[in-house]
């Protein structure tokens, strides 16, 4: 189900953490001979049935604060209350905490910034930010420009391993799991990441030696490695390497965990990290009720991910996963009608020319409306009263990129809203534009701008691609705004 998509990939993690809880340390061997086949308690901690270790609670906490906005420092923060039990332990205690998180966290006490926390040797190449990094996903999830995508991993992973090769591994599963957000088979989006990622390796100066380490995952196809040479230590790379490789080689999230724990060695880890992006592609109605229901704090975790997809998910109504080849589309892109006496699809865009009100304030264009409301949000009034008495909706825009103190995820988290509400109020201001709306009925309207990669799809109408919604090269977020738009008049 798409409206649970944070609880599918939170409970994915959450349960198979638990799931390898009580034979971690386990080998291989071992485990071929006791497999383990369903949720258990005690064993190698001693910890009743479904309970989670630090890779929980550590990516709970990450979560926890992002709720409340991209703050390194108060993530860090969390990290130490929960080293002090003082929130997100299954038990009222903290148990099996990687060597390099403690001494990150003794560092965040003693208040160093976040990102020098981390340790950044060589040695320092355990999967303790791996396995926490699952909720930057949804955090991220709209931003397009993959480099700040690698900012911001980089960052959050440094705050307790700050190595190179630990922050590339937290961003090839980052990569990876934007590819799966996008709702395409995990085959598919295995291999746009290897493509993504082999251009963004290309347009920067990362060492060579430490890129060659990936090489199984980025070049090669990891599904293809025997088992044999799949390893499960603490190490992140195996971490990494043992997740993609248990995901790529099963075909349900039971016999992905299952697959990944009786691995042996750091079983809780790789079953956490498996477990995460397994839950986002089968769904928390593809992991077996009784290990759901077993998971200790399951009504807190519930909670969060509630708070979590009210923050960090966007309400809307349509999205290009719900989308196929085979829906009718009308496409649009730019404000001028052949004919000024006929109203053509043109009335569509941002820039068509129609005044409406709101608030006793006039306003020339949809866009005239969204950078006004801009530049009301980031408080630059200077800017907001000259956007009321600029007429071209070119200049207006323009003025919308001089708006003081911009914040782009604080931008972000309202633009959608804007837009939208924009658009309310001009076709219900104007019979005609109001009718032409209604009469497109359910065609998912598309604005083919191959300039635009958020209002737009990035391609032209024309483009082979077009009418394949999953090959889109943008969001097409004012498309789906007028579809709200819609609706909500039809209703009326």
């Amino acid at each position: 189900m798409k409206d649970m998509i944070i609880h599918n990939a939170m409970f994915g993690l959450v349960v198979g953490d638990a799931l390898g809880v009580p034979v971690e340390f386990k080998s291989r061997a071992y485990l071929k001979l006791n497999p383990v086949v369903d949720m258990m308690g005690y064993g190698t901690h001693h910890q009743p049935a479904g309970t989670w270790s630090d890779d929980s609670s550590l990516t709970l906490c990450l979560a926890d604060s992002l709720c409340d906005g991209y703050d390194l420092k108060d993530i860090s923060q969390k990290f130490l209350q929960w080293f002090n039990a003082e929130i997100w332990t299954p038990h009222r205690e903290v148990f099996d905490i990687g060597i390099a998180t403690t001494e990150a966290i003794k560092m965040i006490k003693h208040g160093t910034d976040p990102v020098l926390c981390g340790g950044a040797s060589e040695m320092d190449n355990g999967n303790g930010s791996l396995m926490r990094i699952l909720p930057l996903l949804f955090y991220l999830k709209d931003e397009k420009d993959l480099k700040i995508v690698f900012k911001s991993v980089k960052e959050v992973s440094s705050i307790t391993h700050a190595h190179f090769r630990s922050v590339f591994s937290c961003f090839i599963y980052i990569v990876y799991g934007l590819e799966l957000l996008k709702g395409i088979d995990k085959r598919e989006a295995y291999a746009n990441m290897q493509l993504t990622l082999k251009d963004f390796i290309a347009d920067h100066d990362f060492e060579q030696k430490e890129i060659d380490l990936f090489e199984r995952i980025l070049i090669d196809d990891i599904s293809a490695v025997s088992e044999n040479d799949i390893y499960s230590s603490g190490y992140v790379l195996h971490s990494l390497e043992a997740s993609l490789w248990s995901i790529l080689t099963t075909g349900s999230y039971k016999d992905a965990v299952l697959k990944a724990v009786n691995l042996g060695d750091d079983t809780d880890t790789t079953g956490a990290i498996t477990g995460g992006l397994a839950g986002l592609i089968y769904g928390l109605e593809s992991i077996p009720e009784n290990w759901v229901n077993s998971i200790v704090k399951k009504v807190e975790i519930e909670k969060l991910c509630e708070k979590m997809n009210a923050v960090l998910i966007k309400k809307q109504r349509y999205n290009i996963a719900d989308l196929n080849e085979n829906d009718e589309f009308l496409f649009f892109w730019g404000h001028h009608s052949p004919k000024k006496e006929i109203l053509t699809k043109a009335c569509l865009s941002q820039w068509w020319p129609s005044t409406f009100v709101e608030d006793d304030i006039t306003y020339q264009t949809a866009e005239h409306y969204m950078m006004a409301k801009k530049a009301l949000l980031f408080n630059d009034q200077e800017v907001f009263e000259k956007i009321l008495t600029t007429e071209s909706p070119k200049d207006v825009k323009d003025l919308g990129r001089q708006i003081k103190s911009f914040d782009v995820k604080k931008w972000d988290a309202h633009k959608f809203d804007m837009v939208k509400q924009g658009n309310l109020l001009k076709f219900s201001q104007n019979k005609a534009l109001k009718a032409f709306l209604l009469q497109t009925k359910s065609k998912i309207l598309v604005e083919a701008s191959p300039a635009d990669g958020i209002w737009g799809i990035g391609l032209a109408e024309d483009h082979f691609d077009a009418k394949t919604p999953k090959y889109w090269k943008g969001l097409n977020l004012l498309g789906f705004a007028l579809m709200e738009v819609r609706d909500e008049l039809s209703e009326r």
